[in-house]
């Protein structure tokens, strides 16, 4: 029973450890209007900030912002610039993940409403990235 009790314990410490290293802001000038979730955005500069798999966009000069379930996304090997990533489809565009400098781990967006109607009429989309800000 005492087993047991210390491997529960050492994974909720792991557990909580991967939480708080997943937790934090980054910043990205978004140079277009873009859609997400069911919020449209204006285009500026932006901080993402990630807590667990909830995404907040926050407008960095104050106003509007928005907050969206993200599922994890995964890279076979660190990517190297970190980058918020968008789905376009004619001049309409939709968060659709953010990936965090020299990191393996990221983000992905599920696609709303609006975008699956979209995708229907129009077809595929075209990636777009903007590069996330250096500190």
């Amino acid at each position: 029973m005492k087993q047991i009790l210390a491997a529960m314990a050492f994974l909720a410490t792991l557990t909580c450890a991967n939480l708080s290293a997943q937790s934090g802001k980054v910043t990205a000038n978004i140079p277009f209007d873009f859609q997400m979730g069911s919020t449209m955005l204006p285009a500026g500069e932006y901080t993402f900030y990630e807590n667990g798999h909830i995404l907040t966009a926050r407008r960095t000069s104050g106003g509007r912002g928005a907050m969206i379930l993200t599922m994890p996304a995964w890279h076979r090997t660190p990517v190297a610039d970190g980058t918020v990533q968008f789905q376009r489809y004619g001049d309409a565009y939709f968060l659709s993940g953010l990936w965090t400098a020299n990191s393996q781990d990221g983000f992905s967006v599920p696609q709303s409403s609006r975008e699956k109607e979209l995708a229907r009429r129009v077809g595929l989309p075209q990636a777009t990235s903007v590069a996330l800000s250096k500190h």
